[in-house]
């Protein structure tokens, strides 16, 4: 449960390989936290584009999670098929294709339409890098999930860079969001040159679906749960900042790159948080601040508290869905494939669902009420990890990227 016995099944690799994977996959997470940063910034303006009010918005946004939600359990059983290296490069072929689709829309329902295609790209793209994640993981002998989140993170950020003066430069989120779909999938296609091969590392691999048993669903809910947060304020900080504050389009960017620069840096210590901590601590630990940071930047109408509150829930929320996914990859008699895929289509269901959800709320009600739906998720969360039981930690060494651990941890 912990995610921290690395079994030594499985081919074997040099440490030439497990290293250029680790890198190949950290830049892999990269290049997609790059082009979601794009899409979450251009968001008002496809709003404006398509001439809806929040209600709309978040009904259209529905249109992802019917996209992706079906999508990733079929990524997650044609990788135990057929390997997350060539399951990652055949979407990232699709990637290229539609993820500039839903900046054309002109209605509610060409936008739902859009991101359907939109969300098959991002969500089965998504399981399979992460498939390939667990392995280069497993391989290299330590925790190192969260700190490929962590590049996420941390790319996405450099996103909200790229994409601040783009948008100055009056570039419509045409041209925008569909040359970001073109260099973002055209880069990971090529990427996957450095994965690692992939083959089945248990008696289980060829099962292509996970077998819902408590410690998965309790897995898959907290997942659910902390990315219907990390939703809420990734699509709707910057309304929230940009309409009720009344702040300036770019200004307005400062609550997601807050919150994403928070994010990055407790993903990027989570792999050491990971190996020194018992996980529910750090489950429990983080939806706590997950909660009073949202808290915080709603509770009183000040950009000031909005961009800190936003920032703190970035430190909350960051680890929580790489635990959960590296914890259910190794669940026993799972195929470790369609065990990922299972926690992250329940947590993409979250992250999917929950915009909408607070989109609802806030057409009947206010934006700022709208966002109590995060901070119930947060609590709801930290009940859930008393589900999980405790596990004892081993003080696992986490070397950086390029240095590898002994053979005996192999």
């Amino acid at each position: 449960m912990s995610g921290r016995q690395f079994p030594e099944e499985g081919p074997r690799f040099s440490r030439a390989q497990i290293r250029s994977a680790r890198i190949a996959t950290t830049a892999v997470f990269g290049f997609h936290g790059v082009a979601l940063a794009q899409w979450f910034l251009r968001i008002p303006d496809v709003k404006i584009q398509a001439g809806l009010d929040d209600g709309q918005l978040g009904l259209a946004l529905l249109g992802g999670a019917m996209g992706s939600v079906p999508a990733m359990p079929i990524a997650g059983a044609l990788t135990a098929r057929f390997g997350s290296t060539r399951v990652t490069a055949g979407i990232a072929v699709m990637f290229m294709l539609l993820f500039g689709l839903p900046s054309f829309a002109t209605s509610q329902w060409i936008l739902f339409g859009a991101l359907m295609l939109f969300g098959v790209a991002v969500g089965g793209i998504d399981v399979a890098f992460n498939s390939q994640a667990s392995e280069v993981e497993e391989h290299h002998g330590a925790p190192l999930m969260s700190g490929f989140h962590g590049s996420w993170s941390l790319f996405s950020l450099v996103g909200t860079l790229i994409a601040a003066p783009v948008m100055a430069m009056g570039i419509s989120p045409e041209v925008h969001l569909t040359v970001t779909g073109l260099l973002a999938g055209g880069a990971i296609f090529v990427t996957t040159h450095w994965f690692l091969p992939s083959a089945p590392r248990h008696a289980e691999a060829t099962r292509s679906v996970a077998r819902l048993t408590p410690a998965l669903f309790a897995l898959g809910a907290i997942a659910g749960l902390s990315l219907l947060v990390e939703g809420a304020v990734a699509d709707w900080s910057g309304i929230y900042l940009r309409t009720t504050l009344e702040m300036t389009p770019a200004s307005a960017g400062l609550a997601f790159g807050a919150f994403s620069v928070t994010m990055a840096t407790a993903r990027l210590l989570g792999d050491r948080v990971a190996a020194r901590f018992d996980p529910r601590t750090v489950l429990a630990s983080g939806a706590v601040l997950s909660g009073l940071g949202v808290l915080t930047a709603v509770a009183i109408p000040n950009p000031v508290l909005a961009v800190g509150g936003f920032a703190l829930c970035g430190v909350g929320i960051g680890t929580i869905f790489p635990i959960a996914l590296s914890a259910a990859s190794r669940l026993p008699g799972q195929a470790p494939g369609a065990a990922i895929a299972a926690v992250a289509t329940m947590g993409y269901a979250g992250f999917l669902a929950g915009p909408p959800l607070i989109g609802g709320v806030s057409r009947a009600f206010s934006l700022a009420v709208g966002f109590g739906v995060a901070i119930v998720a947060s609590a709801v969360m930290f009940l859930l990890t008393r589900l999980i039981p405790k596990a004892r930690t081993a003080n696992v060494e986490v070397p950086p990227v390029g240095v590898e651990p002994s053979a005996a941890s192999h």
